[in-house]
């Protein structure tokens, strides 16, 4: 049985298991932390700075990134202060200011009292930095399509060399994470499209169902899939079939039930 540590959250006394984080300890027990970053299914990393608390107790007064400071045993944390509030505040007006029509953003904005930015940008898109699409792709998928490329105000996510990438497999879960729809991706004909402002990142020929004659699934997709889903149970993926088809057939395995474009993560 794990060992639990005793906490105080905005006066609030908590018992929560050892090892877990501020952020994961707070959503437990509903106390709102604003994250951009965050995401269950992915390993914390910081980036985006907005749910900022402050500490003090067993560690020194400060303030601490709470996706990535775990609990310990006398821990204090103040998530509204008016300190943590105004930098919150102006970390989300710098957002803002590059990612201005972002209707996810804006809606986040408003929780914190943010309505507007008092910075302006030439450059916009609605990318945050987050980095959830970069690390689905590596940590969960193992695809390494996606990257980080310069520093500072001039980060961004992007493929190997800006070229259309040929490591994608076309699943989408990129496109899933993304808390700003930054990135899309559309099937056109015979071809899935992943993109973003201004640039295509990947570009995928549809294999066909074999039922229906339907373009589907590009084939680096379907290969991951039954590495993935059929070879661990002994099984292999011998027809080229869409969910709609699979779904009509009686089969001894069930088709896997997430549709193409929703794989879920670790597939």
């Amino acid at each position: 049985m794990a060992s639990t540590v005793n906490i105080i959250i905005n006066g609030r006394e908590i018992q929560a298991p050892e090892g877990m984080t501020i952020l994961e300890v707070a959503k437990k027990e509903g106390i709102f932390i604003p994250s951009l970053c965050y995401l269950d299914a992915l390993e914390p990393e910081g980036t985006c700075r907005l749910c900022i608390v402050e500490v003090s107790g067993s560690l020194r007064h400060s303030i601490r990134v709470s996706c990535i400071q775990e609990v310990k045993e006398g821990l204090i944390v103040e998530t509204d202060t008016e300190r943590i509030k105004r930098n919150r505040r102006v970390l989300m007006e710098l957002l803002l200011a590059r990612t201005p029509y972002s209707k996810e953003l804006l809606d986040l904005a408003r929780k914190i009292g943010v309505v507007t930015s008092r910075f302006q940008s030439e450059e916009f898109d609605d990318c945050v930095r987050c980095g959830r699409c970069v690390r689905v792709c590596r940590d969960q998928i193992g695809a390494y399509a996606l990257c980080w490329v310069n520093r500072g105000y001039q980060r961004t996510v992007t493929t190997d060399f800006d070229r259309i990438s040929e490591y994608c497999i076309g699943c989408g879960s990129c496109v899933q994470v993304c808390p700003t729809g930054a990135l899309k991706m559309e099937d056109r004909g015979n071809e899935r499209i992943i993109y973003k402002w201004g640039q295509i990142l990947a570009r995928l020929k549809l294999e066909k169902c074999e039922k229906c004659g339907k373009p589907f699934a590009p084939k680096k997709y379907l290969e991951h899939m039954a590495k993935k889903a059929y070879k661990p149970r002994g099984l292999q993926l011998v027809e080229i079939i869409c969910p709609d088809c699979a779904r009509k057939v009686e089969r001894p395995v069930p088709a896997p039930e997430f549709p193409v474009g929703k794989m879920p993560f670790g597939f």
